[in-house]
């Protein structure tokens, strides 16, 4: 489920960050690719840990189902973990400095919170709730 579920999601990112980042902003299509693979590589690793937490924390306080609120802390705190590890990266590969990274990593967290959201919601509905949320 962990498996499909992240294949799924940074598949979609990646197309997402390249087209954004050399269509929308003008970076290279070589920069933009290598950026948004070490972004999906870092981001998929955080996905793993944040989604062991998660559901950890699910059965701990006895979660039954998720909510909007569920849904809504899941995704600021996989996207919160994402924009810590990546601003350097999105620095270090664009050749731009830290606050122009910031901005960057900001758009793609406002962006990926609301589609993470989304996403997990579809994602719940087409393949069923994991064991820690029914």
């Amino acid at each position: 489920r962990r498996v499909v579920f992240v294949l799924g999601y940074e598949a979609l990112s990646v197309f997402f960050t390249v087209v954004v980042l050399s269509g929308l902003l003008g970076h290279g299509g070589g920069a933009s690719t290598v950026t948004a693979i070490l972004v999906s590589t870092v981001a998929t690793a955080w996905n793993y840990i944040w989604n062991t937490i998660f559901e950890a924390a699910e059965r701990r306080y006895g979660a039954v189902g998720r909510g909007v609120r569920s849904r809504a802390l899941h995704a600021i705190g996989y996207e919160g973990g994402v924009l810590l590890f990546t601003i350097p990266i999105v620095a270090l590969t664009l050749g731009v400095n830290f606050l122009d990274a910031l901005a960057i990593a900001v758009f793609f967290f406002f962006n990926d919170t609301a589609s993470t959201e989304i996403y997990t919601w579809i994602f719940d509905r087409a393949f069923g709730l994991p064991a820690s949320a029914k």
